[in-house]
């Protein structure tokens, strides 16, 4: 079984907004947590232990700088971790088009 890792960004995009585009798209609910390691608030579904979507800001909350440098214009990420349904999520996720894929792992 093939494990991916994607990262999704929204360049005009608030986070409460994004957040209602993607359950809209996906049919989930995401959870709203708050951590300074994730930059304060910011929305996951799934488990830390399988399939998860964590949904932030573009923002290190340590320097102010941009999390993910390479794409430091998105201002909201959406990170798919350990998922074997990729192009699945990326179809759902389309229809979002705000969002686009910014980097595909496969692990």
């Amino acid at each position: 079984m093939t494990i991916v890792y994607d990262l999704y960004g929204a360049e005009k995009s608030c986070l409460l907004s994004a957040r209602s585009d993607l359950e809209r798209a996906l049919g989930e609910t995401f959870e709203e947590r708050d951590s300074s390691y994730q930059g304060g608030i910011y929305y996951m579904w799934g488990r830390n232990d399988s399939e998860n979507f964590v949904l932030k800001l573009n923002i290190d909350p340590f320097d102010g700088d941009p999390v993910e440098q390479d794409y430091a214009s998105y201002k909201v990420l959406l990170y798919v971790n350990a998922t074997n349904r990729s192009s699945d999520i990326e179809k759902l996720i389309s229809q979002v088009s705000v969002f686009k894929l910014l980097r595909h792992e496969i692990l």
